[in-house]
Formats: C-alpha cells, sequence, structure tokens
C-alpha cells in the first residue's frame, strides 16, 4: 500500500462541511414548526434521520485517512454532524412519545458519547 502524505495547509472546513450545513439546514426546516407537514410525518422523519446520520458517520466519516491539512476539517465535519444529531434526537426526546421517545434516548446518548469521545473517535493520522 501506497502511503500518502499532504503537505497542503490546514483548513478548517471545506466543500464538504458546506454541504453538510445546507443538508443538514434543509433537513431541519422539514422537521420545523415552518414546515407544512403533519406532526407525525415530522416525528417519522426524524426518526430515519437519527440512523442515517450515524450511518453516514461511520461509513463514510471514519474511513477517511488523514494528512495534516484534512484534521481540522474532518473535526468540523464531525462536529456539524454530532450536534445536528444531538439535535434531532433532542428534538424526538422532548415531543413524541413511545418507540419514537425511546429511539430519541438511545440516540441521544449515542451523539453524546461520541462528543465526548472526540479524541479516541478519529481516524490514524499519516506523519512522516
Amino acid at each position: 500500500m501506497l502511503a500518502y502524505v499532504d503537505y497542503s495547509l490546514p483548513k478548517l472546513f471545506n466543500e464538504g462541511s458546506v454541504m453538510l450545513l445546507v443538508g443538514f439546514s434543509v433537513m431541519a426546516f422539514f422537521v420545523s414548526p415552518l414546515s407544512p407537514l403533519d406532526r407525525r410525518v415530522q416525528e417519522r422523519l426524524v426518526a430515519c434521520y437519527l440512523p442515517a446520520i450515524c450511518a453516514w458517520l461511520l461509513l463514510v466519516q471514519f474511513q477517511h485517512h488523514l494528512g495534516r491539512s484534512g484534521r481540522f476539517s474532518w473535526m468540523m465535519n464531525s462536529g456539524i454532524c454530532y450536534a445536528f444529531g444531538l439535535a434531532f434526537s433532542l428534538r424526538l426526546l422532548r415531543q413524541s412519545c413511545g418507540w419514537l421517545r425511546a429511539e430519541g434516548a438511545v440516540f441521544s446518548a449515542l451523539y453524546t458519547l461520541m462528543i465526548l469521545a472526540g479524541e479516541a473517535l478519529r481516524p490514524a493520522m499519516i506523519s512522516t
């Protein structure tokens, strides 16, 4: 396997960060009080958002091998996902009942653990 060493300047965010913010903002609009959707439909959407964010984190975000320049943008992208995931799970925890509330509790605990274990969850960084 060939090693890739990145000598570019560190970036705080990249085009992926902007796309995440825009995408999550659109998702948040569909479950906000301004949305024309019914409240039950909004709750089911949030219930689908939570595993989708978690799966994206595990399948895409954690698979990157970083150079020095990608670490900060990786941290920013992960932080965006953690923040929106925790916000969506707290919405379910506060405004729903039954299995949706249980799903909100499970995912709020999961995203809180991901935030607290931030350094341990980072992928290995290539160094020279």
